[in-house]
């Protein structure tokens, strides 16, 4: 296994690869016309859906939970596709177009501000590190890492997963951005000082959020409030777990845990190694899941050189793995299918006490060590 010591020019080496592959290709590492057409598709599609729930729903549930849904997913994919982008500074050269197309996570009622802070200052340079990285953060109802205290019901955490991943559609809108404001998590990670009037610009764009999407439907559809609360709720919830699924099924999972929280990351080239341990790619030759999830199912590319435009990352994966392959360093890549199942199978795993992890540890290790011909 590489280290930083015994490989310290890799993070180097891969730098000026796609360098050159930019050069030879002639392209522009930001976004490119295949971009800004996606830009368009994309930006249609909440809007044509949000037109025939307004016009349409009234003849029918079906067809107005038919305009919910695509309304909620359309605006699910602007944010992954579009607003992800933009907040890396990754779609144009121009910062003040990022800067306005990042605006858009306050569009569906998630504070640009607080979710760059722990994106970018947590997640990014934390991966996976417990009590570091805001997303897999210690948490009463699920366990996200073998570090974190077990409680007893979380044996059961790989079936209750599915439900309460439901819920993270209405948890990122209205309660998140709260917790973060309030709690421990981001402090010390860039939030030295809040914007002026940030609490009533914060609450705003949730009661704006929530008048667009379902005060409105609720004056125009000729349904009880209850129905149209209802559609409101289980389309967000659709459209939130979707979008949390392509976020956590790279990292978490038996590949990419790590054990603790004693882990020190002291120069780039160790960074970059540790990027590579606890990110797995998804189907990255897949055309279709790459232009659906912003290039997110190729995960790796986008934690080494979060700055370059996802239309690129399935080029550019193929670089980092011909490279990593040459020096002997595993790149790891599952079918999204299969990428899924590990993540609720080691939610399984985590649902089993510390001493059973152990022990489950030490099989794998054994069952790797004669796998690889050792033995």
């Amino acid at each position: 296994m590489a280290d930083s010591i015994s490989d310290p020019q890799l993070f180097q080496v891969l730098k000026e690869r796609i360098n050159s592959y930019f050069e030879a290709e002639r392209k522009n590492r930001k976004g490119d016309r295949a971009m800004w057409r996606k830009i368009g598709i994309i930006s249609m599609v909440p809007v044509a859906g949000y037109i025939f729930l307004l016009v349409f729903g009234e003849r029918s549930l079906m067809l107005a939970f038919i305009g919910y849904l695509v309304y909620i997913i359309g605006s699910a994919l602007f944010v992954v596709n579009i607003a992800h982008d933009a907040s890396h500074q990754a779609i144009s050269t121009k910062r003040s177009i990022n800067q306005l197309l990042s605006f858009s996570w306050n569009i569906v009622g998630i504070s640009k501000y607080l979710w760059e802070i722990k994106h970018h200052h947590s997640h990014h340079i934390y991966t996976n590190i417990p009590h570091a990285d805001v997303d897999i953060a210690e948490s009463p109802l699920l366990r996200f890492s073998p570090a974190y205290p077990y409680k007893n019901y979380y044996k059961h955490q790989f079936l209750y997963a599915i439900p309460l991943y439901g819920l993270f559609g209405i948890f990122i809108v209205f309660v998140k951005d709260f917790v973060l404001l309030y709690g421990e998590k981001v402090n010390g990670k860039g939030a030295k000082t809040l914007p002026a009037f940030f609490f009533g610009r914060l609450v705003f764009t949730k009661l704006l959020f929530l008048l667009v999407a379902f005060v409105v439907p609720l004056l125009v559809l000729p349904y009880a409030w209850w129905q149209v609360l209802l559609m409101f709720l289980v389309c967000l919830a659709v459209g939130g777990a979707l979008m949390l699924l392509v976020l956590v099924v790279p990292h978490i999972n038996e590949v990419a845990t790590l054990a603790d929280d004693n882990f020190s990351i002291n120069n780039r080239n160790a960074w970059v190694l540790h990027q590579i341990h606890c990110t797995v790619d998804s189907s990255p030759n897949s055309k279709l899941l790459g232009w659906l999830s912003g290039g997110l199912n190729t995960h790796l590319i986008h934690h080494l050189f979060p700055n370059i435009c996802h239309i690129h990352y399935i080029n550019l994966t193929r670089i980092v793995k011909q490279t990593l392959q040459e020096r002997g360093i595993p790149y790891h890549e599952k079918s999204f299918a299969m990428s899924l199942y590990d993540h609720f199978k080691y939610l399984r795993v985590l649902g089993q006490p510390s001493a059973v992890l152990q022990q489950l540890a030490v099989i794998n290790c054994a069952v790797s060590f004669i796998r690889d011909g050792n033995l």
